[in-house]
């Protein structure tokens, strides 16, 4: 019996769900404990797995893995760090391992594997072992212990693939290696082997990466930045682990081996990413992580501790009237929320196409026969994919995760301020849609061969000038600030970097005879190329993120920020309105050719991410008119539909829409939250995010202060919450649904 796939979840409380459906209350001490009910969705498998598509994802939010036990009862598993740049900006991985015993835990028939969310860990019996797997909350380093009854061998085996230098060929796998994708022959790059250092009792496994593509994209597009060395990401990163353990001995450079049959076991892995010049300065600081990791049962207490109260800052449990559909929910909520987490408190952000989760690209594509590193679109970031998992971490309280993306676009400042002078002659900044991780466009789509450009701009006309990213950002900003109170945040993130982008529109614009802003040239997204004046996407950012500035209190921003925020404001076009069918609708520009090149809804735009349009305004009947007619009406992957719908308060169409997203996990992978590939790749972190997002606007909604409850939640669904809302409010919901 697969307990996941038929959604007959252990420790279901039938009583609570009665009362429920009845209703009446519950006991408190059996609803309101939030790790408890978190608990009845922990993944029970009674059967080991085939190969990596049946493994689970675990993580610290800095450090990941994939776990699975194959036939033969090895425990195998990949390593992820959200900080392992290539050579040429794709995200390595670290390696894999693989753990066998003898005898196997698969040779009885009591073999089972837990994902034990409250505990934030993996749980392995069979045969007489009982062994816990878990990456510590403090430490990027692998835990493996547990005890055999009656004693077991144990061999620990590094398993390289980076084991030669390979050159790297612009036609391998198209957008699999995303920016250097057909480089000219004048240009080599390489993938250099990973080192298997000498260690007389562990083994080291570390990459280094020898060279760099950064040097050659600034000299291609034409940047000029200063002590430009010092933002070259790439150069002498190094990265790897150190495996070894309690009563392990080194077997050969690669392997270890347990002293004889032992019934404890203790292996711990420890990681290190950093910029190192030389390969014992990297082996030495990792051998310092690993000699500080505590005991086992300190590493496992502290770590049940994080997650305990990671899941008690915030929840969501839907009943519905039948149980299993409810549950479908809750599960693909919770286990989408421990994905985020898993991966959301590292250097860089969350890779839309895949996170820290992605394994052999042939189970998601069986045409993609490539190694492990692999995944379509590569390492880049592309703001309208990034974006997208950080918008329900607001109301989920998981403001530390949306660190490392304010961090990261804030580190890359000044490549933008570059971007903008060596691109359009402008002062400010300007920030690629389709991003290296420095902060510059990426080469392919900049172009090899600029021979005929009449501009400095990227050939690709998908994003040759798409500007509203930053827009997006600076309002993501101040909704952080909302929510936080976060001064600090405001007066050394949000404002310097809103001061950048603003002086962008400034000076790269001109003004029609009424003083009025028009943007152009411009595109509207990725969909409308020609003819664009004042797109909607920008045109709402700077109507969204100029009130609320000239809104904050005196003191924050400086005089001539306030001036600049003022003149903008007072320059303002309006947000693009049109007649369609006898209605008064959005439309995706004030002016553009209607010729569509891509499956956006810029007019939409309004709605979300922006609150310009939604239950709480005047206007809230235009969006629904211009939702009802948009071109592209998509329920997958980056598709916004869900959050719009919900944000008008289309109560029957954004259920419908919850619900069909159930739907998306895929085939191949054995973990339900596996979304995709969509657009993307698999686990699509925009597919599952945006249910997130979907769901939380359904039940909870805030505008100018004012929290909306069941704004666009079904009447015969019953629902339980702990949200947050502005200034540091915590909101708690609970109704019972109606028969």
């Amino acid at each position: 019996m697969e307990y996941m796939r038929n959604l007959h979840i252990l420790k279901t409380t039938a009583l609570m769900a009665a009362l429920l459906l009845a209703g009446q209350t519950a006991p408190v001490h059996a609803a309101q404990k939030p790790v408890a009910d978190v608990d009845r969705y922990d993944l029970i498998w009674d059967s080991p797995s085939g190969d990596a598509s049946g493994s689970m994802p675990i993580g610290n939010g800095e450090l990941a893995a994939n776990v699975w036990v194959e036939q033969n009862g090895d425990l195998v598993f990949y390593m992820s760090r959200t900080d392992c740049w290539s050579e040429t900006g794709e995200l390595y991985k670290l390696g894999r391992i693989r753990v066998s015993f003898s005898p196997s835990i698969t040779s009885s028939s009591d073999f089972s594997q837990v994902l034990d969310l409250g505990h934030g860990r993996i749980g392995l019996k069979g045969a007489g072992l009982d062994l816990s797997f878990w990456i510590d909350s403090e430490q990027p380093v692998i835990r493996i212990a547990g005890k055999s009854a009656q004693g077991v061998c144990v061999s620990a085996k590094a398993e390289v693939w980076r084991d030669s230098l390979r050159k790297i060929n612009p036609s391998d796998a198209g957008s699999l290696i995303r920016s250097m994708s057909g480089y000219p022959d004048s240009l080599d790059f390489y993938c250099y082997p990973d080192n298997i250092l000498d260690c007389e009792d562990a083994v080291v496994v570390m990459h280094h990466n020898r060279c760099s593509s950064y040097d050659m994209t600034l000299d291609l597009q034409g940047i000029d930045l200063e002590n430009r060395a010092a933002y070259d990401p790439f150069m002498d990163r190094c990265f790897g682990f150190r495996m070894e353990g309690k009563g392990f001995s080194r077997k050969s450079p690669l392997e270890l081996e347990s002293d004889g049959s032992v019934k404890d076991i203790d292996l711990r892995i420890a990681t290190e990413c950093g910029i190192c010049h030389e390969d014992g300065e990297w082996s030495a600081k990792v051998t310092r992580i690993s000699e500080s990791a505590p005991s086992c049962g300190r590493s496992a207490r502290r770590t049940r501790g994080f997650w305990r109260r990671f899941w008690r800052r915030s929840y969501i449990f839907v009943q519905t009237p039948d149980a299993v559909t409810g549950d479908r929910i809750n599960q693909a909520y919770i286990l989408q929320r421990w994905v985020q987490a898993c991966a959301g408190r590292g250097e860089f952000p969350i890779k839309f196409n895949g996170s820290l989760f992605t394994v052999d690209p042939v189970f998601t594509d069986p045409s993609c026969d490539f190694n492990p590193d692999c995944r379509r679109w590569g390492g880049d970031y592309w703001w309208q994919n990034t974006r997208l998992p950080y918008y329900p971490m607001l109301k989920s309280g998981d403001f530390d995760m949306m660190q490392p993306l304010f961090e990261h676009y804030f580190r890359n400042l000044p490549m933008m301020k570059a971007n903008a002078r060596a691109l359009c002659g402008v002062d400010g900044a300007l920030s690629p849609e389709t991003a290296t991780v420095f902060g510059t466009f990426c080469c392919n789509d900049y172009g090899w061969d600029r021979e005929g450009c009449e501009d400095a701009l990227p050939k690709n006309r998908y994003i040759k000038m798409h500007w509203s990213s930053s827009l997006e950002m600076i309002s993501l900003m101040l909704d952080y600030f909302d929510y936080t109170s976060d001064r600090k945040f405001l007066e050394q993130r949000a404002i310097p970097y809103a001061r950048e982008f603003l002086r962008f529109y400034d000076s790269a614009f001109g003004r029609d005879a009424a003083g009025k802003l028009v943007i152009c040239p411009t595109q509207s997204l990725e969909t409308y190329w020609f003819d664009v004046v004042n797109d909607t996407p920008t045109v709402c950012g700077l109507n969204d993120v100029l009130p609320r500035l000239l809104a904050l209190p005196e003191g924050l921003g400086t005089p001539e920020d306030r001036e600049l925020w003022q003149k903008l404001a007072s320059s303002l076009p309006a947000v693009p309105q049109g007649t369609v069918d006898g209605a008064e609708v959005f439309m995706p520009a004030e002016s553009f050719n209607p010729q569509r090149s891509n499956c956006e809804n810029p007019e939409l735009y309004p709605i979300f991410p922006y609150h310009l349009c939604n239950i709480s305004t005047g206007n809230v009947q235009v969006g629904r008119e211009s939702f009802e007619r948009r071109n592209e009406k998509a329920n997958v992957g980056w598709s916004q539909d869900g959050q719009e719908a919900a944000r008008l308060g289309l109560k029957d169409e954004v259920a419908k829409m919850l619900l069909a997203k159930l739907d998306n996990s895929h085939d191949a992978f054995r973990f339900p939250a596996y979304w995709g590939p969509n657009y993307d790749w698999t686990p699509d972190q925009d597919h599952g995010s945006n249910l997130m997002t979907t769901l939380q606007e359904m039940v909870l909604q805030t505008y100018d202060g004012v929290d909306y409850l069941l704004p666009a939640f079904p009447d015969d669904w019953g629902v339980r919450f702990k949200l947050h809302s502005f200034n540091g409010k915590v909101v708690k919901y609970r109704s019972a649904s109606k028969k």
